[in-house]
């Protein structure tokens, strides 16, 4: 419980999972109801002191995290269709899973003469399992009928679990056609290519080289590198809202960086967007803005160019700072 605690500082989804499956396992094993109850205050004495830290003083609008949005990111696609698409043999293999589980008899491993005792046992097994798995179903469910998140693509984080949750049945589904003979072994053997193709084809591209993607431009990493070595820790820089300004590679704090980030974090980024494109302006109330926000550095590079219409000759009348190829930092305090 003290180790799950710590999930708010990692993975906040992961939390909310934890508390629907607990939930169901506690009336699932209720003879062991002191364990569960110690393993939640164990999880509550660590996890609530860091949520209401987390949420004291922060930017993030609570409210957006949960709104009803049915069809998760099917958009205009049917929801069936949807799944059937990305998920393929996926779901009905579960669906052969879960049937194997309710009717073990069907299965070939399964013993023909059992006394009836053993029979209930059996049974009694094979349900407890199939009901730990309701939770994980439910997940799905919750997935597909709001967003929990203020971007819907988010919920992933949750339908994770509802995923590793059903490996079990589609592996028991291949097990058993491969157990059955020679002509459904290749069958198993298809199942499991077609469910693995489109993560190994991934995994290939990585691999091979045959996508490469430029993060940081070399002159980017030089004039990050100076920044290190010349500037205090906790300086406040301006550079344009991207996902890879180089201020990223250098610790310091940007005025704003990728608006895709802060918004997935339910942060409303629009003034200050207004703001950042005001002083690279250089309009009547870009030095005002500067001092609003306490900016002491300003970086130009090809990026705030292109999309923050950098104002050149308004930071002119500022000293550079550093200066690598098309990177500039001017000093403006």
């Amino acid at each position: 419980g003290l180790l799950a605690g710590l999930l708010p500082l990692v993975h906040l989804h992961s939390l909310a999972v934890l508390f629907v499956v607990t939930g169901f396992l506690f009336f699932l094993r209720l003879d062991r109801w002191r364990d569960w109850i110690l393993f939640g205050v164990g999880v509550a004495v660590i996890a609530v002191p860091q949520i209401i830290w987390s949420m004291t003083g922060s930017a993030t609008e609570t409210a957006k995290f949960f709104e009803w949005h049915f069809g998760w990111d099917s958009r205009d696609l049917n929801i069936v269709w949807f799944w059937i698409k990305n998920t393929g043999i996926f779901i009905p293999l579960i669906a052969v899973g879960i049937y194997l589980k309710f009717f073990p008899q069907s299965r070939k491993d399964a013993k023909e003469e059992v006394s009836e005792e053993k029979k209930s046992e059996a049974l009694s097994k094979e349900y407890s399992l199939l009901l730990f798995y309701i939770p994980f179903v439910l997940l799905f469910v919750i997935s597909n009928v709001a967003k929990l998140a203020p971007w819907e693509w988010d919920n992933i984080k949750v339908l994770i679990y509802w995923f590793v949750g059903s490996l079990p049945f589609v592996a028991l589904a291949i097990s058993w056609l491969w157990r059955k003979g020679s002509g459904y072994k290749v069958a198993a053997a298809a199942c499991f290519i077609v469910l693995i193709l489109s993560g190994s084809l991934d995994v290939w591209r990585t691999i091979s080289g045959a996508v490469k993607m430029r993060v940081f431009e070399s002159d980017a990493v030089k004039i990050a590198d100076r920044i290190k070595k010349t500037t205090p820790a906790k300086v406040m820089f301006l550079n344009a809202p991207t996902y890879n300004p180089a201020i990223v590679l250098t610790g310091r704090q940007s005025l704003m960086r990728y608006p895709g980030h802060l918004a997935s974090h339910g942060i409303d980024y629009g003034p200050r967007e207004s703001d950042v494109k005001m002083i690279y302006a250089g309009g009547p109330r870009a030095d005002e803005l500067m001092q609003k926000y306490g900016i002491e550095y300003v970086l130009v590079s090809p990026e705030e160019r292109l999309t923050m219409k950098a104002n050149e000759m308004f930071f002119a009348k500022f000293p550079v700072f550093a200066e690598v190829g098309q990177y500039k930092v001017y000093k403006v305090k």
